[in-house]
């Protein structure tokens, strides 16, 4: 019955847990890390060599800033660069939905993505807001707790009406109660981001080695050595693991347990509906969906009731669950023809927090995995974060320990007091 209740998606918020405290603090980070990252650095040429390993958005977004620092970067990709999940999400670039804790890195990455283009990167970036929908009393209430959150973190967050709602969404069912609404949210399409990052990474002179698997790793000491793959051994200064939901896997190779659950979450896509009905990205009744820039509309969406492992076929079920949810949102697109689904792999972390930052056991090791499905929309924050971290550990910045101060919350060190209730990971709503 609860469930039935509430149908909220994409609202990572614990309305039990967070405070105005947290939000406040929540500004704050937002401004330090802005002006971190803001302040200059060297870029010329360096000798310095970083492996990054895996060659999803994450990874490949990590070599760009990498690179803009003057560092010589390869990336090592099992498969096909982009190939699982980065080119095949959503294309959700979201602030509003997310824990407290994560809003200044969500703000942030925003900001950089509407940057991209200036760099020659095609991402199709559109600011169209995201609008959430309440179905009844009681999402209602508790979306409007979330806006009062969201807007003292620095998320300008508003509470639409009935009325507002059908206004924005005008094909919608009369029904809806009320959202809110965030303007700054965006959205951007993944194949074709995915496709001009690789041509600029090219042309920056960044190696890119795909279907080449890594064996394991050589070390020295506390330090990483070589990366070993199947195709032969490449020395490096310092090596960066993106590797999502396989990381559990990689970190074997280090004798480290990080636990990172993959898990499949599915999209449909209709046959494209000529005029732009949906401009913003709308989430809530169990799933989210937008109207891409050639004019389809996308829905999708995963949660509990999703399959764990790395299976990325569609199902029956999802089609139709996911289908019905839609359609009870927007009845009048019951005509719409369903063209195609596809399936990608979400990495899901038990405490619903991304692994960020040195590794520890080996010191000129990083992490960036764990993103819980919102990899893709966080990909530009850490990975210019990351490389100004990198930057200021080479160079001796004593500033780098304060930010890593500032960032333990998400540090691969809080393993060691994470504990599974159950042996269940965290499940996001």
């Amino acid at each position: 019955m609860a469930e039935e209740r509430d149908r909220l998606t994409l609202l990572s918020l614990d309305m039990k847990k967070e405070s105005q405290r947290e939000a406040i603090e929540a500004k704050k980070r937002y401004e330090i890390l802005k002006q971190y990252m803001d302040c200059n650095r060297y870029s010329h040429e360096r000798k310095h060599h970083i492996v990054i390993v895996g060659g999803g958005i994450v990874g490949l977004m990590c070599a760009f800033y990498m690179r803009r620092q003057g560092f010589q970067v390869t990336v090592i990709e099992k498969k096909s660069f982009g190939g699982g999940a980065s080119g095949r999400n959503g294309g959700g670039v979201l602030a509003m939905g997310r824990e407290l804790a994560e809003i200044p890195f969500a703000r942030l990455s925003i900001e950089l993505w509407e940057a991209l283009s200036s760099f020659g990167i095609d991402t199709k970036f559109e600011q169209n807001g995201h609008l959430m929908v309440a179905r009844n009393d009681y999402e209602l209430e508790k979306l409007k707790k979330a806006a009062q959150l969201y807007t003292l973190s620095g998320l300008k967050t508003n509470v639409l009406s009935q009325e507002e709602v059908q206004e924005v969404l005008p094909d919608i069912r009369a029904q809806m109660v009320g959202g809110i609404f965030s303007s700054i949210d965006s959205q951007s399409y993944p194949f074709t981001t995915v496709a001009s990052l690789l041509k600029v990474l090219n042309r920056d002179s960044v190696a890119l080695l795909s279907h080449t698997d890594v064996t394991g790793f050589e070390t020295i000491g506390s330090r990483i050595r070589k990366v070993k793959t199947d195709k032969g051994n490449i020395g490096c200064d310092t090596v960066v693991l993106c590797t999502g939901p396989w990381t559990s896997e990689v970190a074997k190779y280090l004798h480290m347990d990080i636990t990172i659950t993959p898990r499949r979450s599915q999209i449909m896509v209709t046959e494209i509906v000529k005029q732009r009905r949906i401009q913003p990205f709308v989430s809530g009744n169990g799933l989210y969906l937008k109207q891409s820039h050639a004019g389809n509309l996308l829905y999708g969406g995963g949660g509990a009731w999703e399959q764990t492992g790395f299976e990325t076929a569609n199902t029956t079920f999802a089609i139709q669950l996911l289908t019905e949810r839609f359609l009870e949102l927007f009845p009048s697109y019951h005509s719409k023809q369903l063209l195609r689904a596809f399936a990608g792999t979400v990495e899901i972390t038990l405490d619903h927090l991304p692994f960020f930052g040195r590794i520890g056991k080996y010191e000129n090791s990083y992490i960036s995995a764990g993103y819980n499905g919102h990899g893709y929309g966080m990909s530009a924050v850490m990975g210019k974060l990351l490389s100004c971290l990198i930057t200021d550990h080479e160079t001796g910045n004593v500033q780098v320990d304060d930010i890593e101060e500032l960032l333990s919350f998400i540090s691969p060190k809080r393993l060691q007091t994470m504990k599974v209730i159950g042996g269940v990971p965290y499940e996001p709503q």
